[in-house]
């Protein structure tokens, strides 16, 4: 009898040795983009995406048809004229700068005859008790799909910056999971290649406004810029 305990309370040590393993993994990783090792790269080299994009999976996909092909490698400081690719950039790219720290990531969508979406993807696990995705974003000629497993995720602009603006959505129905986030930049709906410029991906454990709450925010900051112009310029409210 006494051996059969041992062994049972064994096999509950080592489950519970187990679990506190699997908790620890699947963590998401690189989500500022700052983990790059483009050392020794020149502008619009290929580079491997391990390298360039640590712990994430790159893809691009032909809407026509739904084929995606599974991206090896990302370009170096590169800005598409057309076709649809993958870049990492850095301050050694002259026409547009990273939006925080050293890197952001660039997805382009291949414009006509091209109808080519860019992506990437990474799963993780979602922290107990997010609420909200952050991200902050600059796009153009399309408008990029943020999903988590294959559902998109509604995000709403919060802030806007002088090169980007800074969105979040609600997520909190994924909170404590291990899930697949995604971004995608579709094709463009010009000739011109669609733009997604990417970075500071955050989770946040602060719940997104209601709409109503954020009009009664904005009135708010109105009413008291009223006041203090008023105070400043001695007028009296009739």
């Amino acid at each position: 009898m006494k051996t059969i305990k041992l062994i049972a309370v064994h096999f509950f040590l080592l489950s519970g040795v187990l679990c506190l393993s699997v908790s620890g993994q699947g963590t998401f990783q690189n989500l500022n983009f700052e983990a790059a090792s483009v050392s020794g790269d020149s502008p619009g080299q290929l580079i491997p995406i391990s390298a360039g994009l640590p712990g994430w999976n790159g893809y691009l996909t032909d809407t026509s048809t739904s084929v995606t092909t599974p991206q090896t490698q990302v370009v170096y400081d590169g800005i598409s004229t057309g076709g649809a690719f993958i870049s990492i950039i850095d301050q050694n790219e002259p026409g547009v700068q990273p939006l925080q720290g050293s890197y952001s990531v660039f997805l382009f969508g291949g414009g006509a005859p091209s109808v080519i979406a860019a992506s990437i993807s990474q799963t993780g696990l979602i922290p107990v008790g997010t609420q909200t995705l952050l991200m902050d974003a600059y796009t153009a000629n399309a408008s990029p799909v943020v999903a988590i497993d294959g559902q998109t995720i509604s995000m709403l602009p919060v802030q806007t910056f002088p090169n980007y603006i800074e969105y979040d959505g609600n997520i909190s129905s994924f909170a404590g999971q291990t899930a697949t986030l995604s971004f995608t930049d579709p094709p463009p709906t010009s000739m011109a290649p669609s733009q997604f410029l990417l970075d500071d991906i955050q989770f946040s454990p602060v719940a997104t406004p209601e709409p109503s709450t954020w009009a009664l925010i904005v009135m708010g900051g109105m009413t008291f810029g009223v006041q203090q112009w008023r105070k400043r310029n001695k007028i009296t409210p009739t």
